[in-house]
């Protein structure tokens, strides 16, 4: 069973700029009917199987969250394949996101294979993590290496053949300014193309002022975001931090990256900063998945913590950004569970995918949805998402 849904995003257009932005959600955010009742190991066995989607990061956090609620410690190598998992399958869905949505979004073709490459890659790795992610039980029998290096070392090269032109290393060594530019200008790969295509025709697509989510530390969490978890029972479906909407994903985790400052000082919160956030945290992931899985201040990605008795939250970032998870136990059993997914943050009718397209301007309607199913794709939500005009 899988919980889906879809996303309807309708523009109110006057013939020249969109008035109007809607967005309508059939998620049925159905976890809660579906996990109540379970005992604390079945519903973290479940979860991965409930979602098509960043399946190994929402594993992550059900496991981080009822284990926090029912008071059992995690074992060290537990997280370790936890985080390990959830950057593997980030990997997996940029390159997936980069080489072949963005490309089809925009009217090119796309390479296929190097997208199945990087699956067939990456699958038996996920697979031997995900028999310990899941484990509640604070046992770490024999913790495996996270990400073989060879494994690591075929993916770095993959990036650099069809993405970068160049080592991840050495394309996030070259600077910001004028180096991304002439990369973007003069680099033979395909994104590199679509990021002059975009910076020639749409560089100011999806500019939103919503602010960027900050770092989700612990405290940070504790303050802005879980007392309004406990207190609005609607929360998971419009999420906001300390009462404001904010955007979370790459574009909020690499903003102070030379790279990604420069694109944002230039020109905002756009589609195509977006993009270059994308490309940039690729890089960085490719280039640190030999050290995957570590413990300590590296291990950002994953995160749990016991709120109080029977309470539980797990904050786990994927590759459209924050993840939330908060669970409460008793006798061993889920009494009540919430799931904050990204696209929620990012969908709000407060959000960036609203600020940004309202007051755009088109030409014709054709190019209104090219657009707006830019801005949808660099926004990256976890369901389908259709694109509805009207006329105001």
């Amino acid at each position: 069973m899988a919980i889906e849904g879809e996303l309807t995003v309708r523009l109110d257009w006057d013939g020249r700029r969109v008035r109007r932005v809607t967005v309508r959600s059939t998620r049925p955010f159905a976890a809660a009917r579906v996990l109540v009742g379970r005992t604390v190991d079945e519903a973290a066995a479940m979860v991965p199987r409930l979602f098509s989607v960043c399946a190994h990061a929402q594993g992550a956090a059900a496991a981080g969250a009822v284990e926090a609620a029912a008071g059992r410690v995690r074992a060290p190598g537990t997280h370790a394949a936890r985080e390990a998992a959830v950057l593997l399958e980030t990997v997996q869905e940029y390159l997936r996101r980069i080489l072949l949505d963005w490309p089809q979004a925009m009217g090119h073709d796309a390479p296929a294979e190097p997208v199945a490459r990087a699956r067939r890659l990456i699958a038996p790795v996920l697979a031997r993590l995900a028999s310990f992610a899941q484990r509640t039980d604070g046992s770490a029998p024999d913790a495996p290496d996270a990400v073989p290096g060879e494994v690591a070392s075929e993916l770095a090269l993959l990036a650099a053949r069809n993405v970068y032109g160049s080592s991840p290393e050495a394309w996030l060594a070259a600077g910001a300014g004028d180096a991304l530019a002439g990369w973007i200008e003069r680099a033979p790969t395909l994104p590199a193309r679509l990021l002059n295509e975009l910076r020639a025709t749409a560089r100011t697509l999806g500019r939103s002022n919503v602010p960027l989510m900050p770092s989700p530390r612990r405290d940070a969490l504790l303050a802005a975001v879980v007392p309004a978890m406990r207190a609005d029972s609607g929360f998971e479906r419009t999420p906001t931090w300390e009462g404001v909407p904010v955007e979370t994903g790459a574009l909020a985790r690499t903003s102070a990256h030379p790279l990604v400052a420069a694109f944002r000082a230039r020109d905002g919160n756009t589609v195509p900063a977006r993009m270059v956030a994308r490309l940039t945290e690729l890089a960085m992931l490719v280039g640190g998945l030999s050290g995957a899985g570590a413990q300590g201040e590296d291990a950002r990605w994953v995160d749990a913590v016991a709120l109080a008795p029977g309470e539980g939250l797990a904050a786990v970032q994927t590759a459209r950004g924050l993840l939330l998870h908060r669970a409460s136990v008793a006798d061993a059993h889920v009494t009540g569970y919430q799931i904050v997914a990204p696209t929620e943050w990012n969908f709000h009718p407060g959000g960036p995918l609203v600020r940004g397209l309202e007051g755009a301007g088109a030409p014709d309607e054709a190019v209104l949805v090219r657009h707006a199913l830019l801005a949808v794709q660099a926004l990256d939500p976890c369901v389908r998402c259709q694109v509805e005009v009207a006329s105001a």
